[in-house]
């Protein structure tokens, strides 16, 4: 296992594609860093794992161990939140899974192990750069909102605590889709380590316990699921105990054994209605029925594709047009000549302003869909065009600081490269202050996304980052939770403008973003 910071990235050389960079880093060696990364040498024909051996474990120590924070290697590769989790994706691959089926299989295991990040009512989302085609595809589920509570209705913060708030999850669809459409495991196998992990538990860490904690009321506000796994014997579990939630488990092995019709259209649908409902909910029975997933082709990377030109590189794709503007930004801006922002005050001043600059950005001005019309192209490219570009300079130059209030929102990243070059890179979430508002459902976190209604975010937002050299993944990055913005451009920063290691990147200091309710960095 390997320990870092909350950013998982990967940056890998001729092994895929043949692509060498003026980094010594990337040189010799493929690299990943996250919060804990991983390689294995593939020469994969399935191998067994005793989860509980693994679980007894203590795998997220109080004192971070320097020398875990990143791997290197020529094959395959997983960078994660958790290290079980990274565990379970790699197990995935060596049973002869592509990318895409480690990605699911440690997204469904990060629902048992970072439940207040994370969770089966959640959305789900990867994007994918097909080896053989060249081609990048993404797949996942989002949210929808109840028929009787449309989207425009004025938020309500007294109802945001109770089950008005729950949206229709697209977690089980977006998993369907994305199995379909890049599996090679089974469905049933996807859901082994989860499975493992929630009946016969895991040490408690101190990050879960922490958050847990500071979410105490939601987790015994109800009866419940919450109130029995968390509560039992009304004390919450310490650092270093054993943690198990059974009702869970119990909930993920019908998904196995049933599939996602089983959560949407059958008793688990009856029963989560209900209980919604109960708490101030206005679902319904069809609104769940009807729950889709998406896949989508965004075609070979390049210009072709909606791509921005960074520093020789080719970035992101349609859709992801924040990201992209950032990026043209830090050129712009020349970065690198001003100095590192941990140690120079205009660096660090120019990029916070570059964050700010994006939030302030109107969702209504660059409103970007997952379609190919050609109104959704042309907002595209003029988000990232050149006189964008001058405008939003010449704001961070010479016009005010422009603080936001902050918001709470957790979310689970993966980055995986497969042993045939495939890239699975992504985040899943629960969109959502941790354990929502108290509801659980048969052990599943019934979360409280709140950004429809209360924030209003600016369109081509992404918790990922991919750079391209000739059609061919260099860079890739997912990064959980709400400094996503933040910890992107830092991390694309202290690679390409300064030329760090991965690992100096994922040690250098950095800002995050604003406390919920506040606006200081």
């Amino acid at each position: 296992m390997r320990r870092s910071s909350g950013i998982t990235s990967m940056i890998w050389n001729a092994r895929f594609g043949g692509i060498f960079l003026d980094r010594r880093t990337f040189l010799t060696t493929s690299s990943a860093a996250g919060l804990y990364a991983a390689v294995i040498p593939v020469a994969l024909g399935g191998s067994g794992r005793d989860w509980a051996a693994l679980a007894a474990i203590d795998r997220k120590p109080i004192k971070p161990v320097n020398e875990h924070i990143f791997a290197t290697g020529r094959e395959a590769m997983v960078s994660s939140d958790h290290p079980l989790a990274t565990e379970a994706a790699l197990w995935a691959l060596e049973r002869g899974g592509s990318a895409a089926d480690a990605y699911m299989t440690g997204a469904i295991t990060q629902c048992v192990l970072e439940p207040t990040m994370t969770t089966l009512s959640g959305a789900f989302g990867l994007t994918y750069f097909e080896a053989g085609s060249g081609d990048m595809k993404m797949a996942g589920g989002g949210f929808t909102p109840p028929s009787a509570l449309p989207l425009d209705l004025p938020y309500d913060e007294a109802k945001a605590w109770t089950g008005w708030s729950a949206l229709v999850p697209g977690y089980l669809r977006g998993l369907e889709h994305t199995h379909k459409a890049f599996g090679r495991l089974s469905w049933a196998e996807l859901w082994e380590p989860g499975i493992a992990y929630a009946e016969e538990g895991f040490r408690m860490d101190h990050i879960l316990w922490g958050y847990s904690f500071h979410s105490r009321k939601m987790l015994g506000r109800f009866e419940g699921a919450g109130r029995n796994t968390w509560l039992s014997d009304g004390y919450m579990p310490s650092v270093g105990d054993i943690f198990r939630q059974p009702e869970l488990a119990t909930t993920m092995k019908m998904l196995q054994s049933e599939g996602p019709d089983s959560f949407y259209t059958r008793h688990f649908a009856q029963r989560f209605v209900a209980t919604v409902n109960r708490y101030g909910g206005q679902l319904s029975a069809e609104d769940m029925a009807t729950m889709q997933g998406y896949s989508v082709s965004l075609g070979k990377p390049g210009s072709a594709s909606g791509a921005g030109r960074y520093r020789g590189f080719d970035v992101g794709h349609m859709g992801v047009g924040l990201n992209i503007l950032m990026t043209r930004l830090l050129e712009r801006c020349d970065l690198r000549s001003i100095g590192h922002p941990q140690d120079n005050v205009d660096a660090l001043y120019t990029m916070v302003r570059i964050i700010q600059e994006m939030w302030a950005l109107s969702s209504g001005t660059y409103s970007i869909e997952l379609d190919e019309t050609a109104e959704a192209a042309e907002k595209h490219m003029a988000m990232i065009s050149d006189d964008t570009v001058e405008q939003v300079w010449k704001e961070i130059e010479s016009g005010p600081p422009k603080p936001f209030t902050g918001f709470a929102a957790g979310t689970c990243a993966l980055t995986i490269v497969d042993a045939e070059g495939n890239v699975a890179c992504g985040t899943h979430s629960s969109s959502s202050e941790a354990y929502g508002s108290g509801i659980f459902v048969d052990g599943v976190v019934v979360n409280r996304p709140v950004f429809p209604r209360k924030y209003k975010l600016p369109a081509g937002l992404t918790t990922a980052q991919w750079l391209f050299k000739d059609g061919k993944p260099v860079f890739a990055m997912a990064t959980p939770s709400r400094s996503f913005l933040e910890c992107v451009l830092q991390a694309t920063a202290n690679t390409f403008e300064y030329g760090m290691t991965v690992k100096e990147s994922v040690m250098a200091k950095r800002f995050g973003h604003p406390h919920p309710g506040m606006q200081e960095i």
